[in-house]
């Protein structure tokens, strides 16, 4: 189906070739994201553990380093929540492309 002209559509518009552009762009993001994910995953791992010793100071700057990095206020969680709310967007973006799309439809016939 041809896009309308869009110079004598008023009012916010957005075609659904340009929500497919989008959703590419958005699959572009979520790959930089997933490697950064990856990334912040492998600092949890032995290799990057803080080294202060045994002692109340270094076990307690190991513990925060852990929780800034996988706690629930973490990187982590944050990640993982972008991730979501990205998926969530263009799963509506596209629901509604093809709900106004069928009511173009409708209308013609």
């Amino acid at each position: 189906m041809p896009e309308p002209d869009r110079q004598r559509a008023p009012g916010w518009q957005v075609w659904p070739g340009e929500v497919a552009e989008f959703r590419e762009a958005v699959g572009q993001v979520r790959a930089r994201l997933n490697a950064l994910l990856s990334q912040a995953g492998e600092l949890t791992g032995p290799a990057y553990q803080p080294q202060l010793g045994n002692n109340p100071v270094g076990n307690a700057l190991a513990a925060k380093f852990a929780d800034r990095i996988s706690g629930g206020q973490g990187l982590l969680t944050y990640l993982n929540t972008a991730l979501a709310d990205l998926d969530q967007f263009v799963t509506g973006a596209e629901a509604t492309v093809a709900k106004y799309t069928e009511a173009d439809r409708t209308a013609e016939t």
